[in-house]
């Protein structure tokens, strides 16, 4: 089993709404190739208590699907604490959560976005065949880029 100590990834999104499960299906692509479970968390959305939780780590991974496309079908960004926190009912993006996380805990893990270009958001379970495509690349791409850096 692959054991990240210093590392959190986070699949966010709904998997019975077609792309949107795409952060949830990096967790399961990391789940067959023996990834530690402990490590993974498939979240609806973020949420402000979130941020106790990445203060335990060293890096952190966001993973989620987007609408917007790009030339790959994904994009990995490093992203930094928001300068301002706004509260909503509904999600908190990860840069505010970095903000609750740095203002609250003390701590600054070294975090990342992957978004994951998506195409149907319909309630229907099952991923597009492009986004599957997609879902690969970036995979294959944190596989070779990030995981030697973090394990």
């Amino acid at each position: 089993m692959k054991k990240l100590d210093n590392t959190l990834i986070i699949g966010i999104g709904n998997n019975t709404r077609q792309d949107d499960g795409l952060g949830w299906s990096f967790l399961e692509l990391l789940e067959e190739d023996n990834f530690n479970l402990d490590n993974l968390l498939y979240k609806y959305q973020l949420m402000v208590e979130d941020a106790e939780l990445i203060a335990e780590y060293k890096n952190v991974f966001f993973i989620d699907a987007c609408k917007t496309h790009s030339k790959e079908g994904f994009q990995i960004e490093r992203i930094y604490p928001a300068e301002q926190v706004a509260f909503s009912t509904h999600a908190v993006p990860p840069n505010q959560i970095l903000n609750l996380c740095e203002n609250i805990y003390n701590e600054k893990p070294k975090a990342y976005v992957i978004k994951i270009d998506g195409y149907d958001w319909d309630i229907e379970i099952g991923l597009t065949e492009k986004a599957q495509t997609n879902l690969k690349n970036a995979f294959n791409y944190f596989k070779q880029i990030f995981l030697p850096q973090i394990s």
